[in-house]
């Protein structure tokens, strides 16, 4: 889903109580709110409506409209289908006018879109009802091309016979093939040998019921890689005669891929939840059985050991569900760093005794957040670096204050992690060498700290090498970051972390980020970046981040898939990365920048004079 556009709360509430049907739309064509007599015609609930796609084909013509012009639009009077609220399985059809008018902030750029629907059922005669549909259907054929062509899925159309006659524009891009090619080889050829037997029975069946299609399976994309797609076709018929299919194919990769992890993760939870179950009631036997006082208190320390890991596994589901929810609470207060350090080293400590952990450099320093969870991520690092090296030996612990940040290092001397591991050691349900089951929990507690660490505005790296060890990192800041006002509109920019300006010698964007980040200051310099960009009329951006501190990896999905799509309608066309020398952060640039559409060319550098080279020639 888009992220949705930042409206006044005051504004949002006007259109929530205007008397009309009113709908409110990001300029991705996103349902912001909606009027309460839109919700009551349409049976929805502002929930439900919030975060929805326009998928209605007559409104989508007229919106792209709408955001290629800049110009209010009014469609054609529709006949539309509305939920009857005296019976909920039938519906009423009524005629409406409507229009989508668009409104600009104060770039000049579309901020949000108003639809605006008037029901004339009543001022429409029946001659005019039939002439209304036929020039409807005249527009719909003109338009059905362009629609196709928009909509992100494969689209395709087969006779009655289920002969395949047209494919849109995303189904040659997939495929790496021509319509004629595509028409020509069948559809038969692209579908995964195991999948093709349930997939010719489902469309056979289809055929001869003149039934609706549904089918999963996995299509060979032009690189050569087969990816799980949700196949759906329906029937056109009038006047009882079959006259056409009309039919998709949804990618749903991630979903499977998500579906398989989670899989995985019930796996690993019921071995997980079960260990420790199974070992109290071990030691509960023994301690029936043993009439002697030191063998009893001994078996009663392990099974409180046990009791603890339990308890630790349950409160790891318990914060992630929160944090799915939205419900993560934190209570934030003042409180001595040093004291946090102290106890959660001495608490990792009491119940390793074959680890030494050495706090070499301690904070001493008030800092103001939730104390419980940030030692929630402290004991979690520790916890891993006594896990990770299962040979015993040293885990060092440092604290300091860096460039008004506090950054925390946890250092172990045990496995390390692969870099093809560290990319993804922060998501849910994963976790180094899960395959055999060699090391307990549950692969969410780094997930959970990262979460809590956003919370706070901080962030985490890592450094590692296999069978050397790891260090991993955590920084809150002590205060946030300050803009100084700009010396010239649209020339330059400039804060305690980042240079924008634009270098007229070269006609390009220039920025250079230094010391620490989080997702909002990203945000925020990359929206300066864009409006300079566009207010002098450029094409091209170096940006370069060799003096960043930690990582911002967290920020860069809202890059890849949300501001390079924006930047590429403000006029960007090259854009230069010089990287920092953090490992996590390079993975995670190249794989963010990947998801950016359309026509922007990307290139990474180590160092800013090939960047300035390359940019200097295109």
């Amino acid at each position: 889903m888009e992220q949705l556009v930042e409206l006044p709360a005051a504004l949002l509430k006007t259109y929530e109580s205007l008397p009309g049907l009113y709908l409110v739309l990001s300029p991705e064509l996103v349902m912001i709110t909606a009027s309460d007599a839109y919700l009551k015609a349409t049976g929805l609930t502002r929930a439900e409506l919030k975060g929805k796609e326009v998928v209605e084909l007559s409104f989508l013509v007229s919106l792209h409209q709408v955001l290629e012009t800049g110009v209010p639009h009014q469609l054609p009077v529709l006949r539309l289908a509305l939920p009857n609220p005296n019976d909920q399985d039938q519906s009423i059809f009524s005629y409406w006018e409507t229009t989508h008018t668009p409104f600009f902030d104060e770039n000049g750029a579309i901020q949000y879109i108003i639809q605006y629907s008037y029901d004339v059922t009543n001022f429409v005669s029946a001659k005019n009802k039939v002439e209304q549909s036929e020039k409807e259907i005249g527009a719909s054929e003109k338009h059905l091309g362009f629609l196709l062509n928009t909509m992100p899925q494969q689209v395709w159309t087969a006779t009655a016979t289920g002969i395949i006659d047209y494919v849109n524009e995303i189904c040659c891009r997939d495929f790496g093939k021509t319509r004629e090619e595509l028409r020509g080889e069948g559809w038969q050829s692209f579908v995964h040998p195991d999948d093709l037997p349930i997939c010719i029975r489902a469309w056979s069946y289809a055929l001869g019921q003149n039934s609706e299609y549904s089918v999963q399976f996995r299509l060979k994309m032009s690189d050569g890689a087969y990816k799980w797609h949700l196949g759906k076709a329906i029937p056109l018929i009038e006047s009882g005669e079959l006259k056409m299919w009309m039919g998709t194919n949804t990618n749903i990769d991630i979903q499977k891929s998500n579906e398989q992890r989670k899989d995985e993760f019930l796996a690993i939870a019921s071995h997980e939840l079960k260990t420790p179950l199974t070992s109290i009631k071990a030691f509960n036997q023994l301690m029936k059985r043993s009439k002697d006082p030191e063998k009893i208190q001994g078996f009663v320390e392990k099974s409180a050991s046990q009791i603890f890991r339990l308890e630790q596994l349950i409160t790891d589901l318990l914060d992630v569900t929160k944090i799915n929810s939205g419900n993560m609470v934190f209570e934030k207060d003042a409180f001595q760093f040093s004291e946090m350090i102290t106890t959660a080293v001495q608490t990792v400590q009491a119940m390793s005794p074959d680890h030494e952990l050495l706090l070499e450099n301690n904070i001493d320093v008030s800092y103001h957040g939730d104390r419980l969870r940030i030692e929630q991520v402290l004991m979690n690092f520790l916890t891993n670096a006594v896990k990770y090296s299962p040979n015993g030996g040293k885990v060092i612990i440092n604290g300091k204050i860096q460039s008004d940040n506090i950054v925390v290092s946890v250092q172990d001397f045990g496995i390390g992690i692969a870099e093809f591991e560290m990319q993804r050691l922060f998501e849910r349900y994963y976790r180094v060498d899960n395959e055999d089951l060699r090391y307990e929990g549950l692969g969410l507690g780094l997930f959970i700290c990262s979460e809590i660490l956003k919370a706070h505005h901080g962030s985490f790296w890592l450094e590692s090498k296999l069978e050397v060890g790891s260090t991993f990192y955590f920084r809150l800041p002590l205060k946030e970051l300050t803009a100084v006002p700009q010396a010239e509109k649209h020339q330059l920019y400039e804060d305690d972390n980042l240079r924008v300006f634009y270098n007229k010698l070269q006609n390009r964007i220039d920025a250079r980020w230094t010391g620490f980040h989080n997702g909002e200051s990203v945000q925020h310099g990359a929206m300066v970046m864009m409006a300079m960009l566009k207010a002098n009329g450029c094409t091209k951006i170096l940006n370069d981040n060799r003096e960043v501190l930690g990582t911002w990896s967290d920020a860069l999905e809202w890059v890849g898939k949300t501001w390079f799509p924006i930047a590429e309608k403000a006029g960007l066309r090259y854009f230069a990365w010089t990287n920092s020398a953090d490992i996590l952060a390079q993975f995670s640039a190249q794989k963010r920048a990947d998801m950016a559409i359309g026509e922007v060319l990307v290139q990474f550098f180590s160092e800013i004079q090939s960047a300035e080279d390359w940019i200097n020639t295109q």
